[in-house]
Formats: structure tokens, C-alpha cells, sequence
């Protein structure tokens, strides 16, 4: 069973947010000709794709694309999908699971490396975070309301000697599969998450936070983040376990404005002298629940979120490898952070997915290191020699 989908009074964007929404639930569509939307369902699945596609399709007809800088790339010697997967330098253990090193993992430090020296160059205190947070945490900043679909819970076994030694007995004596069946019986209820965004715990840590006017507190943190991505899981490009630099802004929303179009520009000189085919959009965080739809309106509106997209031979769509977002006063509102004169102040968010970049880097150029812009070819030989 199947339906079939005319969307072609919507942009490429709205398509692929449809498509990428019915993926997020499992059900696994195709687009076809560009503007067909192809979604084999079974009949307890139809209602459900039928709900999501009709709720999507009347949002996203109020969406359209904005780009604020492009440009296009000289040439492209990049690398195949198929090509990446065979790369000596990554690892797979799993989905959305991937391990790097070699040249790969030197790449991955001359970008880690240059975002932390971006975020230096504007003053931020750096800082670090773990990997598992409270649930109470997401809650509090409104998480579960919004992406459920992306948490990961954190559980344990019961500290009981007698369910330990069954586990412990077990363990021996059954399949993997068996042992799994086991643990979903009898772990406790989880009360962690591992943590889908970098930038969350910094929120509630500055708490009471009080800032002097005209002045912006700056810190940055890099830290590894996970999001459940159902059955969409692609090396680099899309991981269950990623690692993000973020820059986080607390001022005025003048100030962190002017601050983020500063970002915006180093970042897009760096493309340029990579000679990388990237765009930056207007974009909108991926709504796709009844409970979050009409912010794709509000973020475009706003225009509180800007992307850095890599645009990847042999790809369908662009790849959005870092974020600028304004939170005007969301945070600040929950975690009372303000000026000295007790007005409130807002916050900022800049993010760099590094996965990301090494894969959006190499499906352009490729990895032969010959081949690759000099200064990157420098840091890579640099780092050999260490």
C-alpha cells in the first residue's frame, strides 16, 4: 500500500522537511522527480503519514527560502558516499556510531582547532560539560515539548544483589538478543538523557546571572552530543553520537545580533579560503509535532536562525554543518538572567558540527590530502610530524 503526494506549490526546503518528518516516525518515503512525494504505508501507518504530510504541507506553504551569502566552489574532486564508507580512517560500531582517525582524525583537528580559536578571538570563557544530564534539565528548557524523537535515556540496573547475579548468571548462558529482552525488564527508570545539545547545561549554570549593561558574557564549550535519528543514520553526515563547538552570547539582542553577523562572516571567510561550496539560509529548527509547527513560522519570521549549508555532489539536499541562532529572551526568562538594572537580558547560540564539516570538506574535495587546499594541507602535515 501506497500514497502519492503532489507537492509542487511547495520549496525543495518544505519537500525535504516533509520527508525528513515522515523518516522521524519510521515510515520511510521517497521523493520523486523532485516534487512527488512517494510513501509506502501499511494500513495501521496510512492515517498517521497521511495526519503528519497534511499538518506539514499548510505550515511550510508559509516558508520560504531566504539566502543571505553563496557562494560556489572552483572545483570539486569529492568523494562518493560509497567511498567514504570504504575509508581506512573511520571505524563503524554500530548506527549513527563511527570512530576516526588518520588523516581523517587530523582533519577533524584543524576544524576543532579552528573553531576554538574563533571562539578566543570573541573573549568566551571556556568551559566543560558532561555527556548526561538530569531529565528535569530538558524538561525545564522545554525539550521533550519540542524533540522527543531525538532523546537517548540513560538507565541503570537496579542496585538489588539478586537482580545483579541473574543479570551477571545470564549474561553467560544467553544470546545478545536474549540478554537485551532481559535488561528491558529490569533496569530502573531512566532519569538522565544523554545530552542533545551542547549549549543546554550552560543555561541553568548562569542562573541569576546579572550582566553589566552594554557588555556581552561569552563562553564556549565543545562537547560530544546525541540525537536518535531513526533509521536515517549516515557517517559524518548524520550520527546517533556527534561532536559540536558551541559559542554562547548573554547581552542585549542588539549586541548579539551585531555578534552573530560577525560569526556569520569569519566563518564564510573560512569557507572562501577553502574554496568551499556552502550557502548561508535562513532556516528553522525541524518542527514537525502539532506541539512545534507554527515555530517554523515564528523562526522564519524572526529570523532567528541562520545555517552554514555544504552544498555536496551526489547529495539530494544541502547539508546544514553549523547553526547561528538567536534565543531572544527564551532562556534568560526560565533562568532569570538579566542586566544590572534587573532588565532582561537575551542569549545567542553559535554551532559547529565537526562531523559535519569533515564530511561536507570532503565530499568537495576529496581525500587525497594532495588535493586539498594548502592551508588545510599544511595543519594535516603539521600534525603527521608531531
Amino acid at each position: 500500500m501506497s500514497g502519492r503526494y503532489d507537492l509542487a506549490t511547495l520549496s525543495g526546503e518544505s519537500r525535504l522537511a516533509i520527508l525528513d518528518g515522515l523518516q522521524a516516525i519510521g515510515i520511510e518515503a521517497r521523493l520523486e522527480d523532485t516534487e512527488l512525494l512517494v510513501v509506502p504505508v501499511s494500513a495501521t501507518q496510512a492515517s498517521e503519514a497521511e495526519g503528519l504530510i497534511a499538518a506539514m504541507r499548510k505550515t511550510h506553504r508559509l516558508v520560504a527560502r531566504k539566502v543571505l551569502r553563496e557562494r560556489r566552489s572552483k572545483a570539486h574532486l569529492g568523494c562518493s558516499d560509497r567511498e567514504l564508507a570504504d575509508c581506512k580512517d573511520l571505524h563503524f560500531f554500530g548506527d549513527g556510531l563511527t570512530g576516526i582517525s588518520g588523516d581523517l582524525l587530523r582533519l577533524f583537528r584543524y576544524f576543532e582547532d579552528w573553531f576554538r580559536g574563533l571562539a578566543r578571538d570573541f573573549g568566551a570563557h571556556d568551559q566543560h560539560y558532561p555527556v548526561m544530564l538530569p531529565s528535569e534539565l530538558l524538561h525545564e528548557v522545554g525539550y521533550f515539548g519540542n524533540f522527543p524523537q531525538h532523546v537517548t535515556l540513560c538507565c541503570h540496573f537496579p542496585d538489588r544483589l539478586p537482580v545483579l547475579e541473574n543479570i551477571a548468571h545470564q549474561a553467560k548462558n544467553v544470546s545478545s538478543e536474549s540478554l537485551r529482552a532481559t535488561f528491558g525488564e529490569t533496569v530502573d527508570a531512566p532519569s538522565h538523557v544523554l545530552t542533545p545539545a551542547v549549549c543546554l547545561p550552560c543555561y541553568s549554570q548562569h542562573q541569576g546571572l546579572r550582566i553589566s549593561r552594554g557588555s556581552v558574557h561569552c563562553i564556549t564549550m565543545q562537547n560530544h552530543v546525541f540525537r536518535y535519528e531513526a533509521n536515517r543514520f549516515r557517517p559524518l553526515s548524520r550520527g546517533w553520537d556527534f561532536s559540536v563547538r558551541d559559542i554562547v552570547l548573554f547581552g542585549s539582542g542588539n549586541d548579539l545580533l551585531a555578534l552573530r553577523a560577525e560569526v556569520m562572516e569569519r566563518v564564510f571567510e573560512l569557507c572562501e579560503s577553502l574554496d568551499l561550496d556552502v550557502s548561508l539560509e535562513l532556516a528553522n529548527d525541524p518542527f514537525f509535532l502539532d506541539t512545534g509547527r507554527d515555530k517554523v513560522v515564528y523562526q522564519r519570521m524572526g529570523e532567528v536562525k541562520y545555517e552554514l549549508l555544504f552544498h555536496c555532489p551526489g547529495r539530494d539536499a544541502p547539508l546544514a554543518a553549523s547553526s547561528f541562532n538567536l534565543h531572544r529572551d527564551y532562556y534568560s526568562s526560565i533562568y532569570d538572567i538579566a542586566f544590572d538594572d534587573g532588565s532582561r537580558a537575551e542569549t545567542a547560540c553559535m554551532g559547529f558540527g565537526i562531523e559535519r564539516w569533515l564530511y561536507g570538506f570532503v565530499t568537495q574535495k576529496g581525500l587525497d590530502t594532495e588535493r586539498w587546499p594548502e592551508p588545510v594541507r599544511h595543519a594535516v602535515t603539521q600534525m603527521r610530524d608531531r
